[in-house]
């Protein structure tokens, strides 16, 4: 049986028409050092494209735990915070967690490892979870609120929760109403379910692969749209150090980053299509969704 990494190479080579361009491509791609230090990177951004002319700033909300905005790898990319346990502006990083989703969206770098994706992105960090990256529904609702008031282009929400909570699904529908992307974690939930919000139909549910392109052991099955890297992938943690962490939260951040990467470029087309049509299929919709999410660069 054909290894799934050949598969992968392959199906890249074919979409992009099997000219001297590709093959070069995938030279590079063998051989870079961003691939050699980070795997996931290269496979959600094969043509390895960075540094975007006329690239226009997109706004995405994290809603997490709160971000090590004083990191120097972040300092630039946090432009405003909100702290829904007590609605004011002061965000303080109780958890890894946060700052480690952070750095997979922006364009980070630590040493001669890449860590994430978009260099134009501007970060809204919202804090709605606890020290134990934790939180209550009603956090999370005050803090999609917020979002949509500072007319974010994306919102990362790398947790869930496992009930349908009304006002939960009403602020969701509401962001989505108002051309908001909202991407959300299937969940480790051992393969039992997808948490909620992943589980409306307003918001794209990301699942997680490995290097080999197998799924995550402990992904959340059932209503998923897509796949991305999330086991095994590096991270920087509040102390700005490479860790490397798995679960299909780091899967919802390098998709959030893809779709950045695309609004980066083209702001008023449809990103729903953009993905359908530049996603590798891998296995069956339940588990793998409609597949690998990518960012490939229009010519």
């Amino acid at each position: 049986m054909m290894n799934k990494r050949l598969i992968l190479l392959l199906l890249i080579f074919l979409l992009g028409g099997c000219n001297e361009r590709d093959k070069e491509t995938q030279d590079n791609l063998k051989d870079s050092e961003e691939c050699t230090n980070n795997w996931a990177i290269c496979m959600v951004n094969p043509e390895m494209n960075f540094n975007l002319l006329n690239s226009t700033p997109v706004k995405v909300a994290i809603l997490d735990s709160g971000i090590n905005y004083e990191l120097d790898e972040l300092k630039d990319y946090v432009v405003k915070r909100f702290n829904t346990t007590d609605n004011s502006s002061t965000t303080i990083p109780v958890n890894e967690h946060g700052t480690m989703i952070a750095s997979i969206v922006a364009a980070t770098n630590k040493g001669n490892t890449k860590i994430g994706l978009n260099e134009s992105v501007q970060l809204y960090d919202v804090q709605v979870l606890n020290n134990d990256a934790k939180g209550q529904v009603e956090n999370t609702v005050t803090g999609i609120n917020w979002a949509i008031e500072q007319d974010v282009d994306i919102i990362n929400i790398s947790y869930g929760f496992s009930n349908d909570i009304p006002s939960f699904k009403k602020a969701i529908k509401t962001a989505s109403d108002k051309g908001i992307i909202i991407v959300a974690a299937t969940g480790n939930t051992i393969g039992l379910s997808t948490d909620f919000p992943a589980k409306y139909p307003d918001v794209l549910s990301i699942s997680a692969i490995d290097n080999e392109m197998d799924i995550f052991s402990y992904a959340g099955k059932g209503k998923v749209d897509y796949v991305a890297p999330g086991v095994n992938v590096p991270v920087l943690n509040m102390q700005g150090e490479i860790e490397y962490q798995s679960g299909t939260s780091f899967a919802a951040a390098y998709a959030t980053g893809v779709i950045s990467l695309f609004k980066s470029q083209t702001i008023n087309e449809d990103v729903i299509q953009y993905l359908q049509e530049n996603s590798i299929e891998l296995g069956s919709k339940n588990t793998y969704g409609q597949g690998l999410i990518q960012f490939r660069e229009e010519y």
